[in-house]
């Protein structure tokens, strides 16, 4: 179903919110939505006791990094940017990790920047306030470009609701999948601020109409409008979620990391080139790759033979 207006979970507009006391709609919206998911807001006050912003699981050679302040609804605010980016860059530079899946803990994937934390001006001047929110947006950018530009795959596992930057953060992704009643949304319109930022990444998953449409409406948009605009993968059930997103990074996983970091790095540079410097380069990376790297050689060997491939690292 797309489009549903009105309904956008207080992504925006919770933040702002230093208790959890009623806003209007938008707050019962949340209520709602944390009864859908099981989560009463006894066990979202238990969970504020946690002081891990991200959780860290490995499982294998995935490593797994779950956004784990429901009671906030996940935001992106300075402290989880440099929590999140901390452990996604070292597990870029960890040889044992092929594969980084980011999931989420509560109702909400993530509600985008931390609104709470941008109006926040004690003590500080237009240019100060100017300064401090151009810097959270730059973090965030840098953080994003990371994991386009990162040498391992990155799957989001989406649950809930990915609003605004959170649903850029999923377009910033390789892969998606999402749980069947999640719902992807770039509400700044309905708050007076156009979601800039979030469209350089969702717009370069989406057709530019499908983007506007998000960003010029502010509604929800299903999973289903979500394949269809090519910001995410496929659905699944909410019960099936986990287990799906494990079983494709467990099988991107298994391939050759060396093919895999060349060949991303390849795509996303070939993707924003002319067609023919696309092809010349191209041509030179599959050439290389067939000619010099010892994973094509395995590959080319174990299938003469009829054997799995043994790949470096494995």
């Amino acid at each position: 179903m797309r489009g549903r207006e009105g309904e956008f979970i207080s992504s925006t507009i919770h933040n702002s919110q230093v208790n959890d006391e009623p806003v209007g709609q938008t707050h019962a919206s949340c209520i709602a939505s944390e009864l859908k998911f099981g989560i009463g807001l006894k066990k979202v006050g238990e969970r504020e006791m946690d002081s891990e912003l991200v959780l860290e699981r490995r499982d294998a050679n995935v490593l797994w990094l779950t956004l784990n302040q429901p009671e906030k609804r996940n935001p992106l605010s300075s402290e989880m940017i440099a929590t999140l980016s901390g452990l996604l860059e070292k597990g870029y530079t960890d040889e044992t990790v092929r594969v980084i899946v980011l999931a989420s803990t509560g109702p909400v994937f993530s509600a985008g920047h931390d609104l709470s934390e941008m109006n926040q001006r004690t003590n500080e001047d237009a240019a100060a306030f100017s300064k401090r929110v151009g810097s959270i947006l730059e973090k965030c950018a840098t953080m994003m470009k990371g994991m386009v530009n990162a040498p391992k795959p990155v799957i989001a596992c989406v649950q809930g609701t990915a609003t605004a930057a959170g649903c850029q953060l999923v377009s910033a992704c390789d892969l998606a999948i999402a749980a069947s009643d999640a719902g992807f949304c770039t509400p700044g319109v309905n708050v007076g601020v156009f979601c800039t930022t979030p469209l350089v990444g969702i717009g370069r998953n989406l057709s530019r109409k499908h983007a506007m449409e998000m960003a010029l409406t502010g509604d929800i948009f299903s999973a289903d409008d979500a394949v269809q605009f090519g910001l995410i993968n496929r659905h699944v059930s909410g019960n099936e979620l986990h287990k799906e997103t494990e079983a494709l990074a467990n099988k991107i996983a298994s391939r050759s990391a060396q093919s895999i970091r060349d060949g991303k790095h390849i795509f996303y540079q070939q993707i924003e080139m002319p067609l023919s410097d696309a092809f010349s380069l191209a041509n030179e990376a599959m050439r290389a790759a067939v000619t010099k790297t010892e994973d094509a050689e395995e590959g080319r060997r174990a299938f003469l033979d009829k054997n799995i491939p043994k790949w470096d690292g494995l």
